[in-house]
């Protein structure tokens, strides 16, 4: 999987598939139905989850985390 460099702004994962980062939050766009994983960067599975719907809001711990939806993965800072 492509591991893009950290960033706080909009990430395309997958086509159509945003990544955004807020307050403790780490936002999906464009995936419903796609299973989401948030890990630490030590590889500890902070949420798993199917998303229902295209807007989906996943609580995370500040720092750096990894996104993966379907087969890519990204690494966001949380804040």
């Amino acid at each position: 999987s492509e591991v893009i460099p950290t960033s706080n702004g909009t990430i395309d994962a997958v086509e159509g598939v945003s990544v955004t980062t807020d307050n403790g939050t780490v936002t999906i766009q464009g995936a419903a139905g796609e299973t989401a994983y948030v890990r630490t960067v030590l590889g500890q599975t902070v949420a798993e989850t199917v998303l229902t719907s295209d807007n989906a809001t996943i609580a995370a711990p500040a720092g750096v985390v990894f996104v993966t939806v379907g087969n890519e993965t990204v690494k966001v800072a949380v804040k």
